[in-house]
C-alpha cells in the first residue's frame, strides 16, 4: 500500500496517461494483493477496473468455505452483497469514485466477488480522478489506499455477524440442493414451501411484499421433506401437466412467476428462497418478430403454405405463435424437461383451437398444431408443463392435477374438475371435433455448434479497425452486441439482470472463438461447469465487466438468436 502511495504521490499534476503504469504490477494491500485489470484513458472514459484478492483463511475463514459449491456461492454472496452496499453508502452519488455491482436476490456465480482455491477475488470499479487532462494524485492516493482498504476491512473480515450471514445463506442454499435431490425420485418437478412469500411489492419491485398471505399447500398436494433434522412441508407439483387456475388478481400469474425466478437460488429473506425448481425448467412465451434460423418445428407447425418446409425453419421475423413454437422446441433441444407457461404472455393459437373453427377450417388450411394437440404425447415422452390457464379451459382435461389460486390461498381443484368434466378423464388426451394432430411426433435432434455457427464466424470480430478485442455491449437492456453479430435478449430464456445477460455475451463469444463439432448444449453445458468450478478468471475478458453466470439453456437461447 505504502508503495502504490509514493508512486502515485509523483505524478501530482503530470499527464493523466501516467495512470496507465499502475497496471503494470501488483500492489501489496498486507492481506489483500490489488491490480489494475483495466485503466481509463482519461477523466471521462469508462472507470477502470480493479481486483482485489485475499486468502480466506488470512480474513479469519475456515478453510470448509473453499469445499463445496454451495459453501462457495453462499460466502461469495454474502460478502459481495456486503461490500457492495457499504460502497453504495459511502459513495451513492452517479459516477462515485468507486462503485460495485449491487446484485439481486438471486444468487448467482458473480464476477464481483468469487472464492475458488481458497482465495477471494473482488472486482470493483475505481474512477481516477484528474482536472483535464493532469493527475489528481491527492485525491487518488485518499481513494485507493486509504478509502478502498477501509471498505475491504468493514467488509470482508469474518466477525461474529459477518459468520452468521454466510451461515444462513448456505443452509439455504443447502437445503435447496436436498430438495432439487429429492424431486426426481418423489416423482417432482417443483416445491413450493409453507410460508413462503410468493407477490412482490410492485411489477417493478423483486422486494417480497409486507403482509402478503403466505402460502400454503392444500391438503391434497402437500409432501414434506426431511433436511437436515428439519421438516419441511409444501406443495409438491408433480410431473406431467399442472394447471393454475383463478379470477384476475387472485395470484396465479404470481405463483408462476416465483417458479419461473426460483430455478436460481434465493437469498434468505426474499420469501422464494425455500422454492425449488427442477434447474432446466425454461419459461415459453410469445416473441413477436425474434430471429429463427435453421430450426425444426415441425412438431408444432406443420409446412407452411407455398411448401416451405418447418422441418429447418428460418424466419428473419417470426410471427407469435411460430415464435412461441420455436422457443418451445429449441429449449426441448437444449436440453430442457419442464416448461412454465402463461396464458398471457402466449399466442392463443400456441395453445389452443377452438372446436368451430377446425370444423370449419380443416387442418388442411391450418398449419399450427395447437399445445393440446401435442402435450399428452410430450408428457409420455417425459416432458412436464406448469400452466396458467384462466381462460384456456381445454386445459384442465387435459390436466394431471390442478391448483386453484384464491385471494392468493392455494386449492387442489381436481375433485372438482372431475365430477364437472364427466367422461372428460383428467390427464387424458381427447380427441378435438374436426380431427386434431396425427402421425408420429418427432423433436429436433441437437444441431452440430461448429456447422451451426460457421456462418456467424466472419462477424466475430472487433467492430472498427482500431479495437484490439472483440466487444460485448447491452444497448438497452434488450439488444446484445458480440461484434458485429446482434441478438434481443428482451425475453431470451431467463437472463435476470444486466450482468448476466452480458455474462451470456462473453459466454457465447467464446464458445464462438472455439468452436467444437459437439452439440451446442453440450460446450455450453461445459463451459457453464467450468466457471461454476473457478469463476469467470479464466475466461478471455471475463474480469472486464460486471457479469453473472446464466445457465446453459439461456446461453444456447442466446446464440440461437444471433444475427
Amino acid at each position: 500500500m505504502k508503495a502504490l502511495y509514493q508512486k502515485i504521490r509523483v505524478f501530482d499534476g503530470k499527464s493523466y496517461g501516467l495512470y496507465r503504469s499502475l497496471a503494470d504490477k501488483a500492489w501489496d494491500f498486507g492481506d489483500f494483493t490489488l491490480e489494475f485489470l483495466h485503466v481509463q484513458g482519461d477523466p471521462f472514459a469508462p472507470a477502470s477496473r480493479i481486483l482485489v484478492t485475499a486468502p480466506l483463511q488470512t480474513l479469519g475463514y475456515g478453510g470448509e468455505w473453499s469445499g463445496s459449491f454451495e459453501r462457495r456461492l453462499a460466502i461469495s454472496d454474502y460478502l459481495l452483497r456486503r461490500l457492495s452496499k457499504n460502497v453504495a453508502e459511502r459513495f451513492p452519488e452517479k459516477n462515485a469514485a468507486i462503485e460495485m455491482e449491487v446484485p439481486g436476490p438471486e444468487m448467482l456465480v458473480r464476477n464481483a466477488l468469487w472464492v475458488d482455491n481458497g482465495m477471494l477475488r473482488a472486482s470493483l470499479a475505481v474512477r481516477l480522478p484528474g482536472e483535464g487532462r493532469k493527475i489528481q494524485a491527492e485525491l487518488a492516493a485518499e481513494i485507493l489506499t486509504m478509502t478502498l482498504p477501509d471498505l475491504l476491512s468493514a467488509s470482508l473480515y469474518c466477525t461474529p455477524e459477518i459468520l452468521a450471514g454466510v451461515e444462513e445463506s448456505f443452509r439455504v442454499l443447502d437445503a435447496r440442493r436436498a430438495i432439487l435431490e429429492e424431486l426426481p425420485g418423489r416423482g417432482l418437478v417443483a416445491f413450493v414451501p409453507d410460508g413462503a412469500v410468493l407477490p412482490r411489492e410492485s411489477g417493478l419491485s423483486e422486494r417480497p411484499l409486507s403482509g402478503a398471505v403466505p402460502f400454503k399447500s392444500p391438503e391434497e398436494l402437500a409432501v414434506t421433506f426431511d433436511i437436515g433434522g428439519k421438516s419441511i412441508r409444501g406443495m409438491g407439483i408433480p410431473k406431467g401437466v399442472t394447471v393454475i387456475t383463478g379470477g384476475a388478481y387472485h395470484g396465479k400469474s404470481t405463483l408462476l412467476d416465483a417458479l419461473v425466478r426460483s430455478v436460481y437460488p434465493h437469498v434468505p429473506g426474499d420469501g422464494r428462497e425455500g422454492i425449488a425448481v427442477e434447474e432446466s425448467a425454461f419459461r415459453v412465451g410469445v416473441e413477436d418478430g425474434r430471429y429463427v434460423r435453421e430450426t425444426d418445428i415441425s412438431a408444432m407447425v406443420r409446412d407452411l403454405p407455398g411448401g416451405v418446409p418447418t422441418k429447418n425453419f428460418s424466419t428473419e421475423k417470426a410471427s407469435g405463435s411460430t415464435s412461441e413454437a420455436a422457443n418451445l422446441l429449441e429449449a426441448m433441444e437444449m436440453g430442457s424437461k419442464t416448461f412454465l407457461i402463461d396464458e398471457d404472455s402466449s399466442a392463443v393459437n400456441f395453445l389452443i383451437r377452438d372446436r368451430r373453427v377446425r370444423a370449419l377450417l380443416g387442418d388442411d388450411r391450418e398449419p399450427l398444431i395447437p399445445l393440446t394437440d401435442r402435450i399428452r404425447t410430450f408428457v409420455d415422452m417425459g416432458f412436464s408443463f406448469i400452466l396458467v390457464a384462466g381462460a384456456c379451459g381445454d386445459f384442465l382435461s387435459l390436466a394431471d392435477n390442478i391448483v386453484v389460486m384464491a385471494e392468493y390461498k392455494a386449492e387442489c381443484g381436481n375433485s372438482k374438475a372431475q365430477e364437472l368434466f364427466g367422461a372428460c378423464d383428467m390427464g387424458t388426451q381427447v380427441e378435438p371435433s374436426g380431427g386434431g394432430a396425427t402421425g408420429a411426433v418427432t423433436l429436433p435432434v441437437p444441431r452440430s455448434f461448429a456447422e451451426f455457427v460457421k456462418p456467424l464466424l466472419p462477424k466475430v470480430r472487433p467492430a472498427s479497425a482500431v479495437e484490439r478485442q472483440v466487444k460485448v455491449k447491452l444497448n438497452g437492456d434488450s439488444l446484445l452486441q458480440v461484434g458485429l453479430l446482434t441478438a434481443d435478449v428482451s425475453r431470451c430464456g431467463l437472463l435476470v439482470d444486466k450482468s448476466q445477460r452480458l455474462g451470456a455475451g462473453y459466454l457465447a463469444l467464446n464458445l464462438c472463438q472455439n468452436p467444437e463439432e459437439s452439440p451446442l448444449w453440450e460446450i455450453a453445458d461445459k463451459l457453464c461447469e467450468k466457471i461454476r468450478n473457478v469463476g469467470f478468471r479464466n475466461l478471455p475478458q471475463g474480469m472486464s465487466r460486471p457479469m453473472s453466470l446464466p445457465r446453459t439453456v439461456d446461453v444456447a437461447a442466446v446464440l440461437l438468436r444471433m444475427r
